[in-house]
Parts: C-alpha cells; sequence; structure tokens
C-alpha cells in the first residue's frame, strides 16, 4: 500500500496540538513514505536522514555512512505508514506500521518509530529510525496527533538523564511490567517485536533486556517539551531501545513511547 499527501487531508489534529509542527512533520513522513517505493529505499534514506543520525546494525552506525555504503537496489520493497505524531519545539516522532516484501519470498510486517529533528534550514531530518517485527496488520487511513501544546518547560537535562538511566537499570533486570507504570504518561505506548504496540494500560508482561543499555544519544526540544534517548546492551548479541519523552508540569518527564530492539 503506497500512501501519499492525500493522507494528510484526513489528519486528525487535536485544537490543542501544535498545528505547525505535527503538520510539518507528518508531511515529512508522507514525502518519505511516497519516496522509497519510486527512488528506492537507499536515496530515500539518504534524502531526509540528519548528518549525525545514529542506526543500529547491530551496533550504533552513523545513519548517512550506512545507507551510502549499501547497494543502489535493494533486494526489497519497504512501504509505511504513519499512526501517530508528536512535535514540539523542533523535536518530534512518528510511529506506525511498516510491510518488507523481498523479491523472492513472503511479506513481514512491524511497526517502526522514528525520531525527527528540525536543521537549522528549517526542514524535518531522520534522527533515529528503529522498528520491531510482529504480523502484518492494514495501513492507517488518518494520523493521530498526540500530546498538547504548552508553555516553554522548565525541564533540565540532567533530571532527563537521571530517568533514562533509572529505566534502563529497571529493564536490565526481571521486573514486573507495572514497575515500568513510574515512568509512563497516561497514553504511552510501548514497542516489543512479537506483539503489536501495547497501551500502558494493556501490558502486563515485560521481558528483561539483555543486559543494562548505556545511552548513545539525547535531545531535547527547543520549548523543553519533547526529549528522545536511545541506546543499546554491551551484550553478545547487543540489544538497542529508543524513547520518546514528554515533559509533564508537576510530574517531570514521562516516556510517551519505549521501544526495546530485537
Amino acid at each position: 500500500m503506497r500512501l501519499g499527501y492525500a493522507l494528510a487531508i484526513g489528519l486528525l489534529c487535536a485544537g490543542t496540538v501544535s498545528a505547525n509542527n505535527f503538520k510539518t512533520l507528518v508531511e515529512a513522513e508522507l514525502a518519505f513514505a511516497a519516496d522509497a517505493p519510486v527512488r528506492g529505499v537507499k536515496t530515500a534514506f539518504l534524502e531526509v536522514l540528519a548528518m549525525d543520525s545514529l542506526l543500529y546494525r547491530p551496533g550504533p552506525i552513523n545513519g548517512r555512512e550506512w545507507f551510502a555504503g549499501r547497494p543502489d537496489e535493494s533486494p526489497f520493497t519497504l512501504e509505511w505508514a504513519p499512526a501517530a505524531a508528536e512535535a514540539s519545539g523542533g523535536l518530534g516522532y512518528t510511529y506506525g506500521p511498516y510491510k518488507l516484501t523481498p523479491k523472492d519470498g513472503e511479506p513481514s510486517g512491524g511497526h517502526f518509530f522514528s525520531i525527527w529533528q528540525v536543521d537549522a534550514h528549517g526542514r524535518w531530518r531522520l534522527l533515529l529510525d528503529n522498528g520491531i517485527h510482529h504480523e502484518l496488520t492494514a495501513f492507517p487511513e488518518t494520523v493521530k496527533a498526540r500530546g498538547s501544546i504548552g508553555p516553554k518547560a522548565e525541564s533540565k537535562e540532567v533530571d532527563l538523564q537521571g530517568f533514562d538511566d533509572a529505566l534502563n537499570a529497571l529493564r536490565g533486570r526481571e521486573h514486573a511490567a507495572g514497575a515500568l507504570h513510574a515512568f509512563y504518561a497516561d497514553d504511552a505506548i510501548v514497542l516489543r517485536s512479537g506483539s503489536t504496540p501495547q497501551r500502558r494500560v494493556d501490558l502486563r508482561e515485560s521481558a528483561a533486556m539483555r543486559g543494562v543499555a548505556q545511552r548513545k544519544m539525547l535531545r531535547i526540544s527547543s520549548d523543553g517539551r519533547l526529549a528522545a534517548t536511545t541506546g543499546i546492551t554491551a551484550t553478545d548479541p547487543p540489544q538497542s531501545y529508543q524513547r520518546a519523552w514528554r515533559y509533564v508540569d508537576g510530574e517531570g518527564w514521562k516516556v510517551v513511547v519505549d521501544m526495546v530492539g530485537d
């Protein structure tokens, strides 16, 4: 299934959402998704990847460097569609289902989770891109707007570092799913392979990661309202994580999307 700008007409953009950030982010994601089947996966990614983008293959590597070394023609087609997005202060995230079809094989599915940041020229650039696999699911017809606007937050990077480290420590050992709730916003989504996205309220199990992950990147929006963190374990094989955070007045940083890689 290929999506174009027609989908943008059906965006579920509530009045409390920062329309400019949200609208332009979704437009960038839709253009990216439409470009891949036409010009190829490599070309599409190199068109949008930030200079300091980070991927895991399986260890951390600069995204532009990795794609530059790939063949021009991919052995598969990749299609996807954003199901939800949130953006504020030049930082945002998108997630949604994808479909990967090898040239000589059966299609497989999952969910992508991408972090975007506005560059010095005002253009959205792909900073982090990760995903999980699960059964094929239908592509959405609309893009849900998440979050709400607010004044510039008095958030601090050191506080986010502490929350991220504490969550990594918890995820690195056996733990009850309920232990994660203290870190999560009410509308938090959990992404883990083998399952479609789970809401915080539906989370019943949470397996430990292979080890305690070490953070490789942290970004905070210019208004202190959104942030992103990512990192990886030192195990063999390694296991990555990627998170989007929202600053909640009176509560501090809360995870809104928590992804654990394979």
